[in-house]
């Protein structure tokens, strides 16, 4: 096991375009940490770049207490596991999983016991004599995990190794891998698109976009308290609403108005919003923050309640999307099926602004 730093990693490529932007990231021992965002982000050149797949433009990679700019990726001491899980048609299972050991010379009877070993872990010990076209897609990505493993490495790389699966077997090698993770206790770096596997899965998750973090920190922190905008709207199903509005004072009493609402905001906020007033801000507050007339917990709140025409609905099962309009916003509430109003009618919802968020207009950093 071994931590992985990097320090100030810039990866430029040729006519000057720069797919990293100076990363600093601090990963911990043994830690699972899932590198996420949307495509361009650099998540997959920054996993390279640990992997030794690209050379680093300027910046330092450690693996353990070891500078790796100029090893090799084979020296490293790190496996990698791909999206299109690169299998060897023409081997078995066995050979595929044995591979990388027969390379590097490994007694025959230690490369037996290994790779049982893992096909133990990963239940394909009944695969081991077949070949890749014989499996599914799940049982080829097991295999691929399977080569990894025997590897004993410091360090796991996953470049999107199950966006090739479909969306049940995705939940089911997401459990089998955080199973994985915590037999092994190995450091494991995991790179998705899908923000639902990062909240799922990493012990800690790093937003990137345009080559540069945006929050690295746990994934209920992430949740909670988003950094600025983009990660606010990048994290959560559906993403968060956002309206433009003012911050006005009468009263005493501090309120949000725009885009067809009037809001009064929680008193803790009065502090950090307080430069803000009289100056447009960016409210933001999830789907599940935004409830029917009829939720008791919040019906005696005063100051938060909207009429607003439901345009539609989305049933879900356990609950339903219900997209609404201000007249001048549309924005969507997560609702029980029996609270879900019909389409075109019109409604008063309730804002429950204790989780409201705010967001500077200009640079979209977080208020509160």
């Amino acid at each position: 096991m071994a931590k992985v730093v990097l320090k100030n990693v810039v990866k430029r490529y040729d006519k000057g375009v720069v797919a990293v932007k100076g990363i600093n990231l601090d990963i911990k021992d043994g830690e699972f940490v899932v590198l996420v965002g949307p495509s361009g982000c650099g998540k997959s050149t920054t996993l390279r770049l640990i992997a030794g797949l690209e050379s680093v433009t300027s910046g330092e990679i450690y693996i353990g207490d070891r500078l790796v700019n100029d090893v090799p990726p084979k020296d490293r001491n790190i496996a990698m596991v791909f999206q299109n899980y690169a299998l060897y048609p023409h081997m078995t299972v066995f050979d595929n999983m044995a591979f990388g050991l027969k390379l590097r010379r490994y007694p025959k009877d230690e490369i037996r016991r290994r790779v049982e070993e893992a096909a133990e872990i990963l239940g394909i010990k009944h695969l081991l004599n077949r070949k890749p076209k014989e499996l599914s897609g799940g049982e080829r990505q097991r295999v691929a995990v399977g080569r990894a493993i025997v590897r004993k490495p410091l360090v796991f790389l996953f470049d999107e190794p199950l966006s090739n699966l479909d969306a049940k077997l995705r939940v089911t090698m997401r459990t089998e891998i955080k199973r994985l993770h915590a037999r092994l206790k190995t450091t494991m770096i995991y790179v998705t698109h899908d923000q639902v596997e990062a909240m799922t899965m990493g012990d800690r998750i790093c937003i990137l976009r345009a080559g540069e973090i945006q929050q690295f920190d746990d994934p209920i922190v992430v949740y909670e308290k988003p950094a600025n905008k983009f990660v606010a709207g990048f994290i959560g199903t559906p993403p968060m609403n956002f309206f433009t509005g003012k911050i006005e004072r009468r009263e005493d009493k501090y309120y949000f108005k725009g885009d067809g609402l009037e809001l009064r905001i929680n008193e803790s906020m009065y502090g950090q919003l307080k430069p803000y007033l009289g100056k447009e801000v960016i409210m933001g507050i999830r789907a599940e923050d935004i409830h029917d007339i009829g939720y008791v917990t919040f019906a005696k709140q005063v100051g938060n309640r909207a009429k607003v025409i439901c345009e539609v609905i989305e049933p879900m099962g356990s609950d339903s999307f219900v997209y609404f309009t201000t007249g001048v916003r549309t924005f969507v509430a997560r609702m029980r099926p029996n609270l879900a109003p019909s389409v075109n009618s019109e409604v008063e919802v309730i804002f429950d602004m204790s989780k409201a968020h705010f967001f500077d207009k200009d640079t979209e950093k977080a208020i509160v």
